[in-house]
């Protein structure tokens, strides 16, 4: 049974991962492309003006499309050690028969969301596109609002269109988590029902065969007689050696099912051990470029008291050098 529990685990996690690998790929792009596309068809219809609908589609693309994947990704990366932890819980429950199926689907998604606020690996990330639309707003009123900043009820119609995108798209996300959630719920009870109920019934097969076998051994005992000694221990002998075979394959095959899950937790782990020093070296060198612009400020912000000292300076000079051209005042 801890095989069948292992191999499940296994099963689970690389199904949820490549799930999420789908839904970055597929689900999320059509979500973006879609909410884009109403919006600046939306947008050329309200302004009514020498807007290109492809070009302005494209701009917007630029502007927000990397940055929300980007965000999305960080948050599965996120919530996958809460996701495991989840599904290895209700693994080992289910196997040990102390929860049923209907219980799993019951409490699935309220466990996953607590492991997930639970903050097991000390970051966050959260569904909130203001930073990122920062930069449309940006976009808009220096591109679109400035030709047409003299009527204030179109400029705030625009202004409203780019909340109601934010609005629509942070709810179209909200969803589409919800839905990869009642995935890894579905994946989950799946390989519970094919893989535990299969081992199961293959040992109930065993159980039922070695049952018929000593069934078979009672009725045959009247037969064993008419052999001689040596006859019934060369069939032992025989015996014996079939079922040391089978064993030896067996032990064989899980000796190989063990390597491959050994292989793949280690690839897994090598591969959150990376994303998580990604991150690190990430925070670390926003730090650094941070602190050179409170640098560069700082020198910049002392060029300029220097500047504004060196004017009077300047300007004495030039009053020299004028009267000297002159030939000196009227006094002199």
């Amino acid at each position: 049974m801890i095989g069948t529990i292992e191999r499940v685990k296994n099963n689970v996690l690389l199904k949820c991962s490549t799930l999420n690998d789908e839904v970055i790929a597929r689900t999320l792009k059509d979500v973006i492309e879609t909410r884009i596309y109403r919006f600046v068809e939306e947008m050329v219809s309200l302004v009514n003006m020498s807007l290109e609908e492809i070009a302005l589609r494209s701009e917007v693309k630029r502007i927000i499309s990397n940055l929300i994947t980007k965000k999305i990704k960080r948050k599965l990366f996120i919530d996958s050690l809460a996701l495991q932890i989840t599904n290895d819980s209700f693994i080992e429950d289910y196997a040990n028969d102390k929860i049923t199926l209907d219980k799993i689907k019951k409490k699935y998604i309220k466990e996953l969301k607590n492991n997930k606020n639970s903050n097991q690996l000390n970051m966050t990330e959260d569904l909130n596109l203001t930073e990122i639309f920062e930069r449309l707003e940006k976009y808009v009123n220096e591109e679109i609002i400035i030709n047409i900043k003299e009527n204030t009820v179109l400029a705030g119609s625009i202004n409203s269109l780019v909340t109601d995108f934010k609005k629509a798209l942070e709810s179209d996300l909200s969803k589409m988590i919800d839905d990869v959630d009642n995935e890894y719920m579905n994946i989950l009870i799946n390989e519970l029902e094919e893989e535990i109920h299969k081992d199961e019934k293959e040992e109930g097969e065993e159980i039922m065969v070695e049952e018929i076998q000593e069934t078979n051994v009672i009725e045959a005992n009247s037969k064993f007689e008419k052999y001689d000694d040596m006859t019934l221990f060369n069939k032992m002998i025989l015996c014996l050696n079939t079922e040391e075979e089978k064993l030896s394959r067996k032990e064989a095959k899980l000796e190989e099912q063990k390597r491959e899950v050994e292989e793949r937790l280690a690839a897994t782990n090598k591969n959150i051990e990376a994303n998580i020093e990604r991150e690190n070296a990430l925070s670390q060198r926003k730090l650094e470029l941070s602190n050179k612009e409170v640098e560069l400020n700082s020198k910049l912000s002392e060029a300029e008291v220097i500047f504004l000292n060196m004017k009077p300076l300047i300007k004495g000079l030039s009053n020299i050098t004028s009267l000297n051209n002159v030939g000196g005042s009227e006094n002199e």
